[in-house]
């Protein structure tokens, strides 16, 4: 019996010695396992949280205010075609496809610095007929292509936009886009300047000849200053075949100043040798100076006046026609006694002022024929 207990005893205190040890090596196990996932993460980056935010950032599209915010030196140019923004391009070429107003080919392409900042931009100029530009953009590179501007056209009547350059105007560096213009008929020509100021195009200063129709606006370095002017060329029908120059800076900075040519065949101020002709070249004479505020000297040739008429010309005399095809007049001789002539002048063109007319009395002096006398006479 006491043999019995205590070989039970014996068994019972291996299995509770077995027991210990079986739950010392899982306590064991299950403390070696929480350090060794720690330093599994620690080495392994990459995190269920980190991976979530990086596919919303690449599937997320940003709003507009995001991707303004982001590039906001790019505007997204819209295709005339279809009414869609028109996205990035690898190439040019591919990009100029993209922005092709429907039915206009490309007529020219210029590549410059224009606000010096290093990096080049394109100017697109697109036209329907060759040597006629519609449509020009300016263009810059960055991850790709993109539309800075359109070039608003300035000139508000009928015109063709010929040709376009990139040019200095004055000593500086800067650089201009200049559109040049003409009219159907080729009687009118004129200019137009524009500035980019870092993604705004400006239009610095434009001359065409909007009123008339007629005449030549260039940009010239009519004094060989290395800087450019703002020329207008003014040519009349006269008796003296007169062109009035008026020029300022560029940019329309600065006072404008006047010149005067003799487009006759001797270049200069030939006197008439016709009392009719002194008279229509006096007349002449009086609405340049008015309209330009210029001095003509050859006007006090042919008059013996002591003072200058006070009689307002304009209110008889039709002016309107010196832009176009020279001062129409009708001159009727009506007194004729030795070296003293008496003419009648009115305008041909006017027919509410036939009631009025201007008396200029003549007098044959050393050889030269001169005006005694202007009067207003709304009888004769």
């Amino acid at each position: 019996m006491i043999e019995y207990k205590k070989g039970f005893f014996e068994i019972n205190f291996i299995n509770r010695i077995l027991f210990l040890i079986l739950l010392s090596s899982l306590f064991l196990n299950g403390c070696s396992e929480k350090p060794t996932n720690e330093k599994q993460q620690a080495a392994d980056p990459t995190k269920p949280s980190a991976q979530v935010i990086e596919q919303k950032a690449v599937t997320e599209p940003e709003s507009a205010a995001q991707k303004q915010d982001r590039n906001s030196n790019i505007v997204n140019p819209i295709n005339k075609r279809n009414g869609n923004y028109v996205t990035d391009s690898n190439t040019l070429d591919q990009f100029i496809k993209k922005i092709q107003p429907q039915n206009e080919q490309l007529q020219k392409v210029l590549k410059e610095d224009l606000d010096r900042d290093g990096k080049p931009e394109y100017v697109l100029a697109f036209g329907l007929e060759k040597e006629e530009i519609d449509n020009i953009f300016v263009v810059r590179e960055d991850t790709g292509y993109h539309i800075i501007g359109k070039l608003e056209d300035p000139v508000m009547v009928a015109h063709l936009n010929t040709d376009m350059k990139i040019m200095k105007l004055d000593q500086t560096e800067q650089k201009f886009i200049v559109v040049y213009s003409t009219s159907e008929v080729d009687e009118a020509e004129g200019f137009s300047i524009f500035t980019l100021d870092h993604n705004r195009i400006n239009n610095l200063n434009y001359n065409y000849p909007e009123a008339t129709g007629q005449g030549i606006r260039k940009l010239e370095d009519i004094n060989k200053d290395g800087v450019y002017e703002d020329v207008s060329y003014y040519r009349f029908q006269d008796t003296q075949q007169h062109t009035i120059i008026t020029y300022h800076k560029f940019d329309s900075t600065g006072p404008e100043k006047t010149k005067v040519l003799y487009e006759n065949k001797n270049k200069k101020f030939v006197y008439p040798t016709v009392p009719k002709d002194i008279i229509q070249n006096y007349l002449e004479d009086h609405y340049l100076m008015n309209r330009f505020l210029i001095h003509l000297p050859e006007m006090a040739e042919f008059t013996a006046l002591s003072a200058s008429p006070k009689n307002h010309f304009e209110d008889i005399i039709d002016f309107s026609a010196m832009d176009y095809t020279g001062l129409d007049l009708n001159i009727k001789e009506i007194a004729n006694e030795a070296n003293q002539r008496i003419f009648l002048v009115r305008s041909n063109s006017s027919e509410e002022k036939k009631d009025k007319g201007l008396v200029f009395t003549l007098e044959k002096q050393s050889g030269k024929w001169r005006i005694m006398s202007i009067e207003m006479n709304d009888k004769l």
